[in-house]
């Protein structure tokens, strides 16, 4: 009778357990799935955005240097001690040493002055010093290179202005040719004050008018710059488009880009007599990585792809076929047909509309940073 009543309660406490096992995951199951759910209420909900009038681009801003090299164009004709000097910008006429009290002025000229300058004296030395005494108004007329008693008189006119002996001679070593005028010019290492010259020595260097431009850049830097980027440079009102010819990198890291112009003439090209005829200038630049595209505006979520490739977006009237004309910053430049500014764009698929891939219609590169660390440009219009 134990035995009988026991298997009983075994059986029961069975029934039990599994009837409370079956309420339990009945109740887990229901919560798990909500009300809204079930009724077919609370798919995903569908995302707008407005196309606009804007730009895409990215670009650099970082400086050019303007590398002009310096050679000696003079020799020091004078002997005594040099009691001042004057280097820097200079301009016809200008002292650039003195030796004792005797000045030297530069003259704009090609061939060196190699001898004392005087009366019956022909050549182009004679032609820079009159072209000097006609600037300074001593002489009237051309600079004819022929010594005659009317550059005699203006010498003497000259010398007579600075205070100096009227003897209507020009000693050698008083005048230093340089080829183009206004320069930056250099002395050489023995034109210091105090020092005792005997002459020969090397006295005035100037740029040759060889221009290098080149670009200076970290290895952070080289590596956003792609080989076919294009450098915008810009001096005073000027402006001028280089791409980069070659490149070397230094012990440092650093990597020297050398820029020439677009059809490989000089950056410059046809108005480098504008620039200053310094050793080294300084140029703003701004490298276009990625050129400057305007038009239609709108989100890259927003541009979806086929499997051909092809591109669309989703709007109020349906798909419309784009195409990209430019992308960056999460922002597409698209032409599509009747797609402009103000138009409804579809960002995520929902209920009633299309899922569609959406894959970038463009990998985009890493965005560049400037020297100071802003990011590059990227506008979009309202």
């Amino acid at each position: 009778m134990r035995r009988s009543l026991g298997a009983f309660l075994v059986v029961l406490l069975v029934v039990a357990a599994a009837g409370a096992g079956w309420w339990a995951s009945r109740a887990t199951l229901t919560s798990a799935v909500p009300e809204e759910d079930a009724a077919g209420s609370a798919s995903s909900q569908v995302v707008w955005a407005q196309a606009t009038e804007g730009s895409v681009g990215r670009s650099l801003p970082l400086s050019t240097t303007l590398r002009q090299p310096a050679v000696p164009v003079a020799q020091n004709g004078l002997s005594g001690v040099v009691t001042s000097i004057s280097p820097g910008e200079v301009d016809e006429g200008d002292t650039v040493y003195v030796v004792g009290d005797t000045p030297v002025r530069v003259v704009q000229g090609e061939e060196p002055f190699w001898r004392e300058l005087a009366r019956g004296a022909k050549g182009p030395d004679v032609e820079g010093l009159q072209r000097l005494l006609i600037e300074q108004g001593h002489l009237t007329g051309d600079a004819d290179g022929d010594f005659g008693p009317g550059t005699e008189r203006a010498v003497k006119a000259w010398q007579k202005a600075q205070g100096r002996e009227q003897t209507g001679t020009v000693p050698l070593g008083e005048l230093v040719a340089v080829p183009d005028l206004p320069a930056v010019v250099q002395l050489g290492e023995s034109i210091v004050v105090g020092r005792t010259l005997g002459g020969g020595e090397d006295s005035v260097l100037a740029p040759t008018g060889q221009r290098e431009f080149v670009l200076v850049v970290t290895q952070e830097q080289a590596r956003l710059i792609p080989a076919e980027a294009t450098v915008e440079i810009s001096y005073e009102e000027h402006t001028w488009t280089g791409v980069i010819a070659s490149s070397a990198q230094d012990e440092y890291g650093s990597t020297t880009f050398t820029l020439s112009g677009p059809d490989g003439e000089e950056v410059c090209d046809p108005e480098c007599d504008v620039l200053p005829n310094d050793a080294q200038v300084t140029l703003r630049s701004q490298v276009v990585i990625v050129p400057r595209v305007e038009g239609t505006t709108v989100p890259a979520a927003a541009v979806h792809t086929r499997a051909d490739r092809s591109a669309y977006v989703v709007t109020d009237g349906g798909e419309v076929e784009v195409t990209v004309a430019g992308s960056g910053q999460g922002v597409v430049v698209v032409e599509g047909a009747g797609l402009g500014p103000g138009t409804r764009v579809q960002l995520v698929g929902g209920q009633g509309a299309p899922a569609p891939q959406q894959p970038a219609p463009q990998a985009p590169a890493p965005e560049p940073v400037d020297e100071q660390g802003d990011d590059a440009d990227s506008t979009q219009g309202g």
